[in-house]
């Protein structure tokens, strides 16, 4: 908000505008206390924003049935260099179907995601169309998460409307998609239109390991429906209207997730440029989040780039992971929430917000290259306390959480390159692509002149917005160090130790 001015006469506002003083110094108060959207995005959010895939969704929850209405419209604009005659959407809720493919069934995990026995959670489609005609369709996997949609052949460079209306059968599990006492999480569930890649769309998996959702920013305008009492938190900062929906917008989003709880308890800050959004559980809890949530983004603006989004939430949710990352949003454990694990809390915080930088804004291939984005915020995660808390804390950590990773005896050929795909458990996951893929970057803090964290502000600025392929990564490295570094990219990322 602009500071005022005012006119001072020998020291003294000038008669005449003392009361008007107050009347404004009064509006402002009722400005900073009033409830609502943060400032517009700034203009180099705005300018990357043009000519994305533009999604305007209405979303209506209802509690008794456990399932959510979504209507979605898309203006999709063909930027490849081939005429399209089918576009691809992503369903990932539909792998919650059956045990055999659904990502909260692995053995690991099982328990804790389903206490209560497996529950199916589906989409059940009711229209598609395309530029107001429907459309034929066809699923493309035996997980009904890759829907192939066929349209009349779009050239490159014109657009069309995609319309999808149906409805999300949630089911009872505390994942990343799922329903608990204690709400909803609802991350990956909106229809999203597919990454093209050498063979034409992504198509791949859902896996259970890792973060196997990969997708090009796009803008996204929501109307929210909840039951009363509902308190959300999403991706997008929204605000309820006098007819109870909730909206609210994001440019530039990888995806979207929205929580809702009749529990949340709302704090907030403003940071600069950025409203910081914390629900949790407690007036306490929720305040000790929003404080690690502002101290990574300043942190991480000033190794990386200014934070671009108008509003960054972090939000508390029943699942046995310490965090999720989406774009403007951070899931943190709920059980991370108890006086006694602040500590934890700050470095799950800490982690989740650099993915913020290398995730959101730093797109890339999490499937076939978990490292780029995990071992990038692993670092990152290293460089907040050491920032915030001095060498030996620093390298206390850096013992338990990189040092010891490179020590163990891991089984096979896994290295922190190895797509998700590869990895047969959390734990071997965990150790070899956030211990050892930190590692790498550590190593090249000590090879570049000015440091790994010069060239990961140069690497952000480069990519903003985009989608960084390992060889574009490679190809970039090379260039800012002046030297080729792959044999110790190979040597990190492709060598079993």
């Amino acid at each position: 908000m602009a500071g005022k001015r005012c006119i001072i006469k020998n020291g003294r506002i000038a008669p005449g505008l003392a009361m008007a003083g107050l009347l404004f110094l009064a509006l402002l108060i009722i400005l900073c206390l009033r409830p609502g959207l943060p400032d517009a995005a700034g203009e180099k959010l705005e300018q990357a924003s043009r000519g994305l895939t533009a999604y305007q969704t209405t979303l209506r929850l209802d509690d008794e049935a456990h399932t959510l209405a979504i209507s979605q419209q898309a203006g999709f604009r063909n930027d490849t260099e081939n005429d399209l005659e089918q576009i691809v959407v992503r369903l990932w809720l539909n792998a919650y179907e059956n045990e055999e493919s659904s990502p909260a069934a692995l053995e690991e995990i099982y328990d804790s995601c389903y206490p209560d026995g497996f529950s199916s959670g589906f989409m059940t489609l009711y229209d598609v169309m395309w530029n107001g005609a429907r459309a034929e369709y066809a699923w493309l996997d035996a997980a009904k998460t890759a829907l192939s949609i066929s349209i009349p052949a779009l050239k490159p460079g014109e657009t069309g409307e995609l319309f999808i209306r149906c409805v999300a059968n949630i089911p009872h599990c505390a994942h990343r998609i799922g329903y608990t006492e204690s709400g909803y999480q609802l991350g990956n569930l909106l229809p999203v239109i597919a990454m093209p890649d050498e063979n034409g769309w992504d198509t791949r998996e859902y896996s259970p390991i890792g973060d196997p959702f990969v997708s090009a920013a796009a803008n996204y305008d929501l109307t929210v429906y909840l039951p009363e009492g509902y308190i959300p938190a999403c991706s997008a900062p929204l605000e309820q209207g006098k007819d109870g929906a909730w909206r609210g917008k994001i440019l530039c989003a990888r995806d979207i997730a929205l929580c809702a709880s009749r529990d949340y308890i709302l704090v907030k800050e403003q940071k600069g440029n950025t409203a910081v959004y914390s629900y949790g559980p407690s007036q306490a809890s929720a305040r000790r989040a929003l404080q690690y949530a502002g101290q990574a983004l300043d942190t991480f603006s000033a190794l990386y780039g200014a934070y671009p989004w108008p509003a960054l939430t972090v939000c508390s949710v029943d699942f046995p992971f310490g965090g999720m990352e989406y774009s403007g949003l951070c899931m943190i454990g709920e059980n991370y929430y108890q006086e006694a694990m602040a500590d934890s809390m700050e470095l799950v915080i800490a982690h989740e917000t650099a993915h913020q930088w290398f995730y959101s804004l730093v797109g890339s291939d999490q499937f076939h290259h978990p490292w780029q984005d995990e071992g990038i915020c692993e670092y990152a995660t290293l460089r907040y306390v050491q920032k915030r808390y001095g060498q030996g804390s620093y390298e206390t950590l850096k013992f338990f959480r990189v040092d010891a990773p490179m020590q163990e005896n891991i089984p096979g050929s896994l290295t922190p390159g190895s797509p998700i795909d590869y990895f047969p458990s959390y734990t071997d996951y965990s150790a070899v692509v956030y211990g050892r893929g930190a590692a790498f970057f550590l190593a090249l803090d000590e090879m570049l002149e000015k440091g790994a964290d010069d060239f990961l502000r140069s690497y952000a600025d480069e990519f903003s917005f985009d989608f960084a392929s390992r060889q574009e990564f490679e190809l970039f490295l090379n260039q800012y160090a002046g030297m080729d570094l792959t044999p110790l990219v190979v040597d990190y990322l492709d060598t079993a130790h």
